[in-house]
């Protein structure tokens, strides 16, 4: 029975195919709804990053005021050029990040677009291998029963016709199994291409939390630099000397107390300096100053360390990947979709070829136990 035994080796290379095109499909499934939770942090990166850009800005113009203060200004200066290189690809990011945005709510909606497809396809597919392992299991049933016939006319006729039957059959698997082929190599593809893409949107997670480690840095330090900045503004008011003050009764002045003189100026313009005031008023000023400024000082730390931010050239390559790339997913599941017909008409083939082939399974059960 050689077209039978051909036929049960072309079967269950075919069932082989359509159980690796519904494993395909059901990955593809699995990371079409991982991908759709993950661009959802795409939209918190994108606000967290125009927010740190702002504040990294913020950071470099405290830093170049407060930079006057003679006790700081070279820590002040080094970390206002630290900043300002660390602000550079954090600027470049946004921009990606803003054509990022651009790209996903197309992207999104076509998930949500292809998701019910898919499950649809899984369906077709189950069910596909189902008549196939049913028709697989009655066929091998037919052989197995007519290869335990006895040499004669009922077992030469059975073979015959199971021969024919298979003759008829396999043309018709074979076709199927090619167009399934070629579904499976799209579908692979596909498969492959999602799970890259897939993988660099896990990797939105993992940003959005370092820029997280960065502002809990950055927030301490931009509020330090800030209660310097309202230091700079204070006023300082210091007495030196003054003039006696007179009162008068019944016209005739007399001694009544003292007017003390008070120089009064902002810490910036003492810092600043080009005061006209005598040495030792400005030694009253710089001690008054130092005493109100000292503890808003202690307070400032400017030995920081700004946490990296690894990944960001990822959000770039998601927005390439998904921009050129996912098209091809859509399409391989869409070529799916537009061959379900085919799926449809394979089982019912099958399984009239089922009931044919039950049909000698079941004369040559009779015949045995005649």
């Amino acid at each position: 029975m050689d077209e039978a035994n051909k036929l049960m080796h072309d079967m269950s290379a075919t069932e082989n195919h359509t159980a690796q095109l519904e494993s395909d499909v059901k990955t593809i499934d699995t990371d079409l709804n991982t991908l759709d939770q993950d661009l959802l942090v795409s939209k918190k990166i994108n606000t967290a990053l125009g927010e740190l850009n702002t504040a990294l800005g913020e950071a470099v113009q405290l830093l170049e005021i407060v930079a006057i203060i003679p006790e700081i200004g070279a820590e002040a200066s080094e970390l206002k050029t630290t900043i300002s290189t660390f602000k550079v690809p954090i600027a470049n990011a946004l921009n990606v990040s803003n054509k990022l945005e651009s790209v996903i709510g197309p992207v999104r909606t076509k998930i949500e677009q292809i998701e019910p497809k898919v499950k649809q396809i899984d369906t077709a597919l189950l069910n596909t291998m189902n008549a196939e392992n049913k028709f697989i299991s009655v066929l091998g049933d037919a052989t197995h029963c007519i290869n335990a016939l006895p040499a004669g006319n009922i077992k030469t006729e059975l073979e015959g016709k199971l021969n024919a039957a298979a003759n008829t059959v396999d043309p018709v698997v074979l076709k199927f199994d090619s167009a399934q082929v070629a579904l499976l190599n799209a579908i692979n593809d596909a498969k492959t291409t999602l799970s890259s893409i897939t993988v660099l949107a896990g990797t939105l997670a993992t940003i959005n939390a370092q820029i997280n480690a960065v502002f809990a840095v950055l927030n301490p330090l931009i509020s330090g630099l800030n209660s310097v900045k309202n230091a700079l503004s204070h006023t300082i008011r210091v007495p030196y000397g003054g003039y006696p003050k007179f009162c008068k009764k019944w016209g005739i002045p007399y001694p009544c107390g003292w007017h003390t003189v008070y120089f009064s100026f902002s810490v910036e313009q003492i810092l600043k300096g080009g005061l006209s005031v005598i040495g030792p008023v400005m030694s009253l000023l710089n001690d008054a100053m130092k005493s109100f400024l000292n503890p808003i000082l202690s307070a400032l730390h400017l030995n920081i360390n700004l946490p990296s931010i690894p990944g960001l050239g990822n959000l770039e390559n998601l927005a390439n990947a998904l921009e050129n790339s996912f098209s091809s997913v859509e399409n391989a599941l869409s070529g799916l979709v537009g061959n379900l017909n085919q799926f449809d008409a394979i089982i019912s083939q099958i399984e009239a070829f089922e009931n044919e082939v039950a049909t000698i399974n079941q004369a040559c059960t009779t015949s045995i136990t005649a």
